[in-house]
């Protein structure tokens, strides 16, 4: 895991991009790893930035740690040296929703 500054992301929020290893049938998944993070649009917040979202009467309840779908399209990727993980850096307003995986009962 890479240390970023919270005070230069302005108005940013860094995800981790959600990657499949396997299949939901347990079939190895042959794409790389960057491929994959490309084309997710959901993953786990890292960080938020000290501005975002200032410009709504009020913020939404995101934390680092919750899942959200994001714009992927607006999303930069980065790798920081040194590190094998990716990540991506949007803006505030490239969060379309966060979400809770139903377990379910029974």
């Amino acid at each position: 895991m890479i240390n970023f500054r919270q005070e230069t992301l302005a108005e940013r929020v860094i995800i981790k991009p959600l990657v499949e290893k396997t299949s939901k049938g347990g079939i190895v998944l042959a794409r790389s790893e960057r491929d994959q993070a490309v084309n997710s649009d959901q993953g786990t917040i890292v960080m938020i930035g000290p501005l975002a979202w200032y410009d709504l009467p009020s913020k939404p309840d995101l934390k680092p740690g919750d899942t959200v779908y994001y714009s992927k399209y607006g999303a930069k990727m980065l790798k920081p040296e040194g590190c094998e993980d990716f990540y991506m850096l949007c803006n505030d307003k490239d969060i379309l929703v966060g979400f809770t995986k139903e377990t379910p009962n029974g």
